[in-house]
């Protein structure tokens, strides 16, 4: 697999550019090509018109830029990520992928690419559901694309939304969490609240770091904005509360880089 923490890079794009040629074929053979904007945009526009698509565009405070979805699974889904302290970068169909699968050259546009914090790419397939397995065709090219992600040393995951009470609380903790993403903090909220919990072991309650950034309410919602730029780990198995456990991001001795 790539050693992408060796020259550490911080948007999906820079991990693209390093393993792709100029003319868009990858290191490792000539299997296929991976095709990028110039500009790191979408690749793919959103069609409306006559298409029946919920269709919008999600103001990603992480990505430093409007993220284009086609349905609410999707929107879901960039909301996880948005909140994800693992996910340093995402993007919304940000290449396309090139193959020849039965003698014929076959396309994919990834709905989501995620970088990680341990260096991987997660190439993500956004499904409302499981209709997909029946059409033999359709996954023939779902496994191609899978083993072109296993030969760049990525991940590629089909994504389908859980119906568990599990599931529900946590997205209605994300759904949360990321609607404070506009919250404005900087490096001196993220001293305090490290420090807190540098002297409470690495544990505490989202109540008590609330109060340490200086009030109850404004600073629950700084908490929950400081979670989305990486800097404290909220529990979201739980119905967020006072009680709420609260953990530092590993790499969260870099808070000012995520103070915004």
């Amino acid at each position: 697999m790539p050693n992408y923490l060796s020259s550490s890079p911080t948007t999906v794009s820079e991990a693209i550019e390093r393993i792709a040629q100029p003319d868009g074929s990858v290191a490792g053979g000539p299997f296929g090509r991976i095709v990028m904007t110039p500009d790191g945009r979408p690749i793919r526009s959103i069609i409306t018109g006559r298409r029946r698509l919920v269709t919008g565009s999600y103001a990603s405070r992480k990505a430093r830029r409007a993220m284009p979805h086609e349905s609410m699974n999707e929107l879901s889904f960039f909301h996880e990520s948005e909140v994800d302290t693992c996910v340093m970068d995402y993007r919304a169909q940000p290449f396309r992928l090139e193959f020849i699968l039965g003698g014929q050259l076959r396309t994919y546009i990834a709905d989501c690419a995620r970088l990680l914090s341990d260096g991987a790419i997660d190439v993500i397939e956004i499904k409302g559901d499981y209709r997909h397995a029946s059409d033999e065709r359709y996954t023939a090219k779902l496994e191609a694309v899978r083993e072109f992600c296993y030969r760049l040393g990525w991940l590629f995951r089909i994504v389908v939304p859980e119906k568990t009470v599990a599931a529900r609380i946590r997205h209605a903790n994300v759904h949360l969490v990321q609607s404070k993403r506009t919250v404005s903090y900087d490096a001196s909220h993220c001293y305090l609240a490290l420090n807190l919990l540098q002297r409470e072991n690495g544990d505490t309650t989202l109540a008590q770091i609330a109060q340490a950034l200086g009030d109850s309410r404004a600073g629950m919602s700084i908490a929950m904005a400081m979670m989305v730029g990486r800097v404290l780990n909220i529990e979201l198995d739980r119905p967020i509360s006072a009680n709420s456990r609260v953990t530092a991001v590993d790499n969260a001795g870099s808070y000012e880089r995520a103070a915004q």
